[in-house]
């Protein structure tokens, strides 16, 4: 809205424009804002000391206060060292790969019979497209089996990985 005691401005705010407005006495750098800290406007803050090489000004800021790992915590336990450096062994696995028989493909009906027997077992399952090139899936869950939109034809690389994985790709084997 214009308001008649302010000049009308126009759209180019270069700097011919801002000097042209500038009154009397303002220097043409001069950004417009607050008068300059020599003409009575508000100084910059100036920086507090930096303290170490990192530029930590919470030393000064808050005097009891540490820089964060300066050092560890009073309280803090020492870790235990462990003297062996053996893994833990790894449950067995298995994997094999499949090839889609039915001529509809891994629809959902024939979907929840794999769901079904994959539930039955502790293992990890999972199922990857090879075909498509997809990533691999849990074969306990329908939505993601759905995911791989295997077709007939389509060869599927099933692992398991867990206590009963071989009895698992056996059952599941037998469902293709």
């Amino acid at each position: 809205m214009h308001r008649p005691e302010e000049p009308r401005r126009s759209g180019n705010t270069g700097q011919a424009g801002n000097q042209a407005n500038l009154p009397a006495g303002r220097p043409p750098d001069h950004d417009g804002g607050a008068p300059p800290a020599e003409e009575g406007g508000i100084a910059p803050r100036s920086a507090a000391p930096l303290d170490g090489e990192r530029g930590d000004r919470s030393a000064t800021a808050f005097p009891g206060r540490r820089p964060l790992g300066s050092e560890a915590r009073a309280d803090a336990k020492p870790r235990e060292e462990t003297g062996s450096a053996e893994t833990p062994p790894r449950p067995p696995s298995k994997s094999v790969v499949v090839t889609v028989t039915d001529p509809h493909g891994l629809h959902l009906r024939s979907g929840r019979d794999v769901v079904r027997t994959a539930s039955r077992f502790q293992a990890r399952i999972t199922a990857s497209n090879l075909s498509r090139n997809s990533r691999a899936v849990d074969m306990k869950s329908i939505l993601q089996l759905m995911q791989l939109q295997a077709r007939q034809g389509h060869d599927l690389q099933l692992a398991a990985s867990g206590p009963d994985a071989a009895a698992a790709i056996d059952a599941l084997c037998s469902l293709f």
